[in-house]
């Protein structure tokens, strides 16, 4: 037997790495990145805060004259970076291949990070909405109220709606006053959009709803945010990796590392979820 004969009982090892870290990006991939500049710490973005008017001006009248005002809106850009230290041996005798599998998962991580960043500071810098209940009938008001009041803050239509996984869920589970599916029944009536379990992207209302595994979990305050993707600056570097040896015990320790600098320009167009 397998008891008395362990050496004829060989461990199947296979190659595929389980990796359970999401590196999904929701707010992100909802709002869009631009290059970061190559030089410099802070990165500023000029803001009109006193427009100019126009009015009515009789024949040989003076025309309104209001001068317009502006400053500047400062983004700072942070350093986001992880490391990992290991063996040449791991290195080098790794199979599955470790080298691949360390630099995919802090690949992730760095996801995760930059996305939390993000999400800190829609929170931080957004307007909260209008109080309503963690039902299907507070998402139509919180849609009804907050996008126009995007509108009237920024002059441009708010398109996309980030949500958490709970607010997700509560999408997927609405239903009308008949049982029926509002946001996944397969041959909808009336359909207010569109919320699966097989896709991260749908429909809210006519927004595009984005889901954030890294917005807050519980349908709870900024567990959503309708946004003016125009309301918010994300710059983003690329994603370096640099690698150096150990002197002491010849181990090699990679960095995987970025710079991002994120923020909202204008307060009114981020509309953050207020649970009642």
């Amino acid at each position: 037997s397998f008891t008395t004969n362990p050496a004829f009982n060989p461990v199947s090892y296979v190659s595929t790495v389980v990796d359970t870290l999401n590196g999904q990006r929701g707010a992100i991939d909802a709002i869009g990145t631009m290059r970061l500049p190559n030089s410099g710490m802070t990165v500023a973005h000029p803001k009109i805060t006193t427009n100019g008017t126009v009015a009515e001006t009789a024949e040989e009248g003076a025309p309104s004259n209001t001068g317009i005002v502006s400053s500047y809106v400062n983004l700072d850009v942070v350093k986001m970076a992880g490391e990992q230290i290991y063996s040449v041996e791991v290195l080098e005798r790794s199979d599955p291949d470790f080298f691949a599998a360390m630099v995919n998962n802090m690949q992730k991580a760095y996801n995760k990070a930059t996305d939390a960043a993000v999400i800190a500071a829609l929170t931080a810098g957004g307007t909260q909405a209008t109080a309503v209940a963690a039902t299907s009938a507070g998402i139509i008001s919180y849609v009804s109220t907050e996008t126009p009041a995007a509108y009237s803050a920024t002059g441009e239509l708010a398109t996309r709606y980030i949500a958490g996984t709970s607010q997700w869920g509560l999408l997927m589970g609405a239903t009308d006053t008949t049982g029926r599916p509002i946001y996944s029944a397969a041959q909808p009536y009336n359909a207010g959009g569109s919320a699966t379990p097989s896709s991260l992207r749908g429909n809210v209302l006519g927004l595009d709803l984005y889901v954030d595994p890294n917005a807050v979990s519980t349908t709870i305050d900024e567990s959503a945010f309708i946004v003016v993707p125009s309301s918010v600056a994300i710059y983003e570097s690329p994603v370096l990796r640099l690698s150096t040896n150990v002197p002491v015990s010849g181990e090699i320790e990679t960095s995987l590392y970025g710079y991002l600098a994120c923020g909202v320009l204008v307060a009114g167009g981020v509309r953050r979820f207020n649970l009642t």
